[in-house]
């Protein structure tokens, strides 16, 4: 049998594979996903510095506008729900 080489994907898509071909589409992320800095950074489209900084300790940032963070021994995490929920608090009604 001849030998193919395969695609990788990252873990969040998904391959359908049928009679009729394949399918690749991204898969729907789930809520409770755990997510790092990086990819808070890149929902937020903003640099990685500037989480940092919301998830510092000292600065008014943190005191004012915390968002939610795991301080865990790997380094910081979120969870993608948290995040959003946060974001959504964010939001401002009024027009300036």
């Amino acid at each position: 049998m001849k030998q193919t080489r395969g695609i990788e994907l990252p873990a969040s898509f998904v391959v359908t594979v049928s009679l009729a071909g394949a399918e690749i589409v991204p898969a729907q992320p789930a809520e409770n996903d755990i997510l790092t800095v990086a990819e808070v950074a890149e929902i937020l489209k903003c640099k990685e510095s500037s989480i940092y900084n919301l998830t510092r300790h000292r600065g008014r940032a943190r005191h004012d506008n915390p968002i939610p963070v795991l301080l865990l021994p790997m380094g910081l995490r979120f969870r993608r729900s948290s995040v959003l929920a946060w974001l959504k608090s964010q939001e401002t009604s009024s027009a300036a």
